[in-house]
């Protein structure tokens, strides 16, 4: 099984919690509405959805790292 480690997956995984995170804002604000089916304007539980989904990317990212020999 191959690792997946080494910088350019370090700066993926910060790309990817970036994203999350402005979405999160965005869905939170009520600006967006994808995938939702309510009607409501801001939709919390996909904000909360989307900044874990940002932790779990961080979190991924840190694991990434190459380490020392």
């Amino acid at each position: 099984m191959t690792a997946i480690k080494g910088w350019p997956f370090v700066g993926l995984f910060i790309v990817l919690a970036v994203v999350f995170v402005i979405l999160a804002i965005l869905y939170a604000l009520g600006v967006i509405g994808l995938l939702a089916s309510s009607g409501h304007t801001h939709h919390y539980t996909h904000a909360v959805l989307l900044g874990a989904l940002a932790l779990a990317s961080l979190v991924a990212a840190s694991f990434s790292r190459p380490t020392a020999a």
